[in-house]
């Protein structure tokens, strides 16, 4: 008892940063190199490692400077590109009073009309870069240097906890009870009607991304969210729909409905990390907290209003069509609607679905750190465009993030867990093959025909037949 005594001393005494004699001085961490560590490797490493108040308090100013220096940067590409798109949309207007032949000129119109859509898209991003991308992207720093400033004061807590008999007082610590609990979240089967209407509605108003029906990729991700709802606390029949959209995300209807885009498919590593997020979804619907959202609006009126924005944000204003290419592009309109109801105005309810979504991912017989390995990968996508489309509605709170670790610990030790399998890879294989094929028959379409194929020049015949059946948005990428 004594030996243990004297260890957390002599760690705490480190954390304050009062020096041990040289035989036990442990070497100072280098900070910057360490917060590039994922967030499983820091609460593994943060208990044993000295890191003064001071050295934390330089690094937050130095990570302020560079995030205040990295907004002017992108602040004045901004600008510098908002200037090409006048430049170029000035040379069309003198395209036609030059003297150049017809043919000539049509091409170089349809130069003009390419480079200014990249421009354009280069613009959205760089904006959407500016307004979130480097604030997610310092928080996830920041979310590391608390966890080496926080953990291991509450690891040591943690400890105490696990040795009493009070780990089962916790939030949800009737976890052995998982599918039996008395009353703790409602009757869910109120929830179905309102799920499906929703579902319904967004499918009416074509704000949906189109949905991916192959058999082999439907019945693997099916299979692999039937596995965590039969472990879970969700009452209802759950029903799965795989979406082809870009986004790295998965959202959850109240009544048991569950989203899967192939994005997230495609960009999880491996299988856990795959069950990981769809845990943490179902144990949304579980929890309902979408029905105790929407008390003053439906979900599908809010989703189609932040679609409709994503449009204007995402096409330049074309409203008409644009619905259906920033959803095919990017569905950022979800993203929106639950970035502004569930971090807004829950962020209580995104800790809940960790801890349960932990819960039923043990539970499941999957390596239970499978959702926090996705975490890391997706803090580490380089691209902050690409990582928005996760963080955006899954901020890296350290506050969740210690909550879902500290469930990890308080579990009962996994012997075996499944944290990969081929059926994954292979249904990921297939889903890649699925999404060209989709992609390809998009660019085919008659809708899709008024969007410029850039890397086609057009004819050369100045007939002018089909030149004015575009539309300001770059479907060809």
């Amino acid at each position: 008892m004594r030996s243990v005594t004297s260890t957390l001393l002599a760690l705490s005494l480190l954390w304050v940063g009062v020096p041990l004699p040289a035989a036990g001085q442990a070497p100072a961490p280098d900070l910057a190199k360490l917060i590039e560590q994922s967030y499983l490797e820091l609460f593994d490493q943060a208990p044993t490692l000295a890191v003064s108040p001071r050295t934390l308090r330089d690094l937050r100013k130095t990570l302020e400077r560079q995030k205040k220096q990295e907004r002017r940067e992108l602040g004045e590409k901004k600008k510098a590109l908002e200037r090409e798109i006048k430049q170029a949309q000035e040379e069309l207007k003198q395209l036609d009073k030059t003297a150049s032949p017809a043919a000539g000129r049509e091409e170089k119109r349809h130069d003009l009309h390419c480079r200014i859509q990249e421009l354009r898209q280069q613009v959205q991003e760089t904006e959407l870069t500016l307004k979130q991308g480097v604030e997610i992207a310092y928080n996830n720093k920041e979310a590391r240097l608390k966890l080496l400033e926080e953990w291991p004061t509450e690891y040591a807590r943690l400890q105490e906890l696990m040795t009493s008999e009070k780990a089962p007082e916790r939030k949800f610590g009737d976890f052995r009870d998982i599918g039996v609990r008395d009353g703790t979240f409602g009757n869910q089967a109120n929830d179905v009607k309102l799920g499906s209407d929703a579902y319904e509605e967004m499918k009416h108003q074509g704000i949906l991304p189109p949905q991916v029906e192959d058999a082999l990729v439907v019945e693997y991700v099916r299979g692999v969210a039937e596995r965590i709802a039969r472990n879970s606390d969700l009452q209802v029949p759950l029903r799965v729909v795989v979406l082809q959209s870009k986004e790295i995300n998965a959202f959850a209807l109240p009544g048991g409905l569950l989203f899967v885009n192939s994005g997230l498919v495609l960009k999880a590593g491996k299988e856990s990390e795959l069950a990981g997020v769809i845990a943490h979804e179902i144990a949304h619907s579980a929890a309902r907290h979408g029905h105790r959202l929407m008390k003053r609006a439906t979900i599908a009126s809010l989703i189609f209003q932040a679609a409709q924005i994503a449009a204007l944000i995402f096409t330049g204003g074309a409203v008409s069509a644009g619905v259906y290419y920033a959803l095919q592009y990017g569905f950022y309109g979800l993203g929106l609607v639950l970035n502004l109801q569930l971090l807004g105005v829950s962020r209580d309810f995104e800790i809940e679905a960790d801890i349960l979504g932990t819960q039923y991912l043990w539970k499941a017989g999957y390596n239970a750190r499978g959702f926090m390995s996705f975490f890391d990968t997706m803090a580490r996508e380089k691209g902050y465009v690409t990582g928005l489309s996760w963080f955006r509605t899954h901020p890296p709170f350290y506050e969740r993030m210690a909550t879902t670790y500290k469930e990890i610990l308080l579990l009962p030790k996994q012997t075996e867990a499944v944290d990969d399998t081929s059926d994954f890879q292979r249904a990921r294989l297939r889903l890649e093959q699925v999404v060209r094929e989709m992609e390809e028959k998009d660019r085919e379409a008659p809708t899709l025909k008024r969007v410029y194929e850039c890397e086609q020049k057009p004819p050369a015949s100045s007939s002018g037949k089909g030149a004015n059946t575009f539309l300001p948005a770059c479907a060809g990428r």
